[in-house]
């Protein structure tokens, strides 16, 4: 095995702090590391430590290691940081922008600046703005900055040396920079400067400027340009108010959270500027692998800060992470000042970091689950050829002990997400025994019979939690009631393929988004099935085993239960025991009745 090569060089590797990179085959870095003591942690590495899978993965492709050696663990970390930047390892956590959510772009380097709508953010020296949500707000606050400052929205190229301007300045969507006698290099310098500081959610420094102006063209009888300045202004507190929150006690940070299901992962971070929320910017991962929570959060620390832009002060985080008086030190070499590693316990930090928790969350499901379900939809359409995606999915549960006690669960999903109003219990009648088959008949007949009446509506798809005769027994129960129209399938736990009427079956591993989606109302409706089961069968227990016995009432069970703790302790106890807490003559019948409730029949 590769790994084998790897683990001879092992006493060989030095005891010192550096990265290391593992290769393969073809000589590219597949995975990039740092570590106070390489060999020590390379050690590790063979012998396990991540998650089985990512890291048998990763020692399969492996074929080769190289290290570089570094005087400290904060040197090792930048290095590791710029590594990870140039090599796009695989099986590294890496920090992506989304992609989904539209930016303003401020093309700084022209001559006359530009704000362009983009997907994403570049280095390139630009000044972005966002992500906007919803995207309508994007073109919304381009259409502001257009009519409030002038900015121009053509795209053309312009040097100043036009004789008229375009229809835009006629209708006051820009300042005219293509006629140099109307709005010079220097005039249109300060509107840039002007709506940088607007975007960026700066109302109180750009207050202070605007309200200068206005007076001055007051002061010099121009009045129309007064009344232009008076209208951004009020533009611009309104733009303050609505759009951030505030407080003076949080300064300038940073705030990170994440929001994890299985190996997918959503980061959100809030940028906080004099006070002021000015901006957020979320990240997505879809596989990490065996990565905690912890390496997550220093991962994505490190990379967001790569190159010292925008290091603030402070950067508050929703968890204690290893290694953080070292990243602490790195973020005050690329900042240049002291920087601040909190967990914040309480206070509007504290407050803050749980929205921004709660904003990780939203922007999980906005990306995954609803992306996901619809493309499991489309998937189940195309499979069971129906006639459009099924936004609403029922699923049908049965559950028994031993023939005792049948229930049955029908729970809903529509477009992915449970619809607990339309949640349903039922309890199975007039079966002498354990019929998995004439329960499901039963169940499917007293739900349809509603339907047909019109006091609920039908499901898109109806699922059936079992194989073949569960689903024939389903079948024949719509075929009695005239709904042979009502589409049906079955799934049996472990064969994760569906049973069609009329068809062999479908398998679903192929299609990952539809084996989810069918998985997931499956086990609600079984975890919905059995809390119901768990719920009656508790109470019958209790009942059945006490409350029958001659002399024990409702006081006298609780009495009992309160002293023994459970049915069990009262089967388990001595006579001397149940003597001294009831008396000789009901304990006697206590376990007169508990021995005979033991024999078969």
């Amino acid at each position: 095995m590769p790994a084998e090569a790897i683990r001879a060089r092992v006493e060989d590797l030095p005891v010192a702090p550096g990265v290391y990179l593992f290769k393969n085959a073809a000589g590219h870095a597949i995975y990039v590391g740092k570590a106070n003591r390489i060999r020590d942690r390379i050690r590790s590495h063979l012998r396990g430590g991540w998650e089985e899978r990512r890291q048998q993965r990763m020692l399969d492709e492996a074929v080769d290691i190289e290290v570089i050696v570094t005087d400290s663990e904060v040197e090792a970390l930048a290095l590791e940081n710029s590594l990870i930047k140039q090599n796009n390892p695989r099986f590294n956590v890496l920090l992506r922008d989304d992609k989904n959510y539209p930016y303003l772009r401020l093309t700084e380097g022209e001559r006359f600046p530009r704000l362009q709508l983009v997907r994403g953010m570049e280095s390139d020296g630009d000044s972005y703005f966002g992500p906007y949500i919803p995207n309508t707000r994007a073109r919304l606050m381009q259409v502001v900055v257009y009519r409030s400052f002038g900015l121009r929205p053509c795209n053309i190229d312009i040097d100043g040396s036009w004789e008229r301007p375009c229809l835009y300045y006629d209708i006051g969507e820009c300042a005219g920079p293509c006629v140099e006698s109307l709005c010079n290099d220097d005039q249109y310098a300060e509107i840039s400067k002007e709506v940088k500081l607007f975007l960026q959610g700066r109302g109180e420094d750009l207050r202070g400027d605007l309200e200068g102006k206005m007076q001055r063209a007051a002061d010099n009888q121009a009045y129309e340009r007064a009344a232009h300045y008076r209208d951004l202004l009020q533009t611009v507190e309104a733009s303050t108010r609505e759009q951030k929150m505030a407080s003076r006690d949080l300064g300038n940070r940073d705030l990170f959270a994440i929001h994890r299901e299985d190996d997918r992962v959503a980061l959100q971070v809030f940028l906080v500027r004099d006070g002021l929320v000015v901006e957020r910017r979320q990240y997505f991962w879809d596989d990490v692998g065996g990565a905690d929570d912890e390496e997550i959060l220093t991962t994505c620390v490190q990379q967001y800060y790569h190159g010292g832009t925008n290091v603030p002060a402070e950067v508050c985080l929703p968890r204690e992470i290893a290694g953080a008086d070292v990243l602490a030190d790195w973020l005050r070499s690329e900042r240049g000042k002291a920087v601040q590693l909190l967990v914040p316990k309480r206070g509007p930090k504290k407050r803050l970091l749980e929205l921004v928790a709660q904003n990780a969350q939203l922007a999980f499901a906005h990306r995954y689950e609803k992306n996901e379900a619809e493309r499991g939809a489309q998937l189940l359409q195309e499979l069971l050829d129906l006639g459009h995606p099924p936004q609403v999915l029922q699923c049908i549960d049965v559950s028994n002990l031993q023939g005792k006690q049948i229930v049955a669960s029908l729970v809903s999903l529509r477009d992915g997400r449970p619809d607990k109003n339309s949640y349903k219990r039922f309890k199975i009648r007039d079966l002498p025994g354990q019929d998995d088959f004439a329960s499901i008949a039963q169940v499917v007949t007293r739900h349809f019979r509603r339907v047909l009446d019109g006091d609920v509506k039908p499901p898109d798809l109806l699922l059936i939690d079992g194989g073949k005769g569960q689903l024939s027994a389903a079948v024949g129960a719509l075929d009695e009631l005239g709904m042979q129209q009502q589409p049906v399938v079955s799934i049996e736990k472990g064969e994760e393929k569906l049973f069609v009427p009329g068809r062999d079956p479908v398998p679903l591993q192929p299609h990952p988004e539809a084996l989810r989606l069918v998985q997931q109302v499956r086990d609600e409706a079984h975890r919905f099935a059995i809390t119901y089961h768990r719920a009656l069968r508790s109470k019958t227990v209790i009942r059945s085993q006490l409350d029958d016995i001659p002399g024990v009432g409702p006081k006298r069970r609780r009495e009992l239960l309160e002293h023994f703790g459970s049915v069990a302790c009262i089967k388990a106890a001595s006579r001397e025991d149940l003597v001294a807490a009831v008396g000789p003559v009901l304990a006697a019948r206590i376990i007169e009745f508990l021995a005979a409730d033991e024999v078969p029949g």
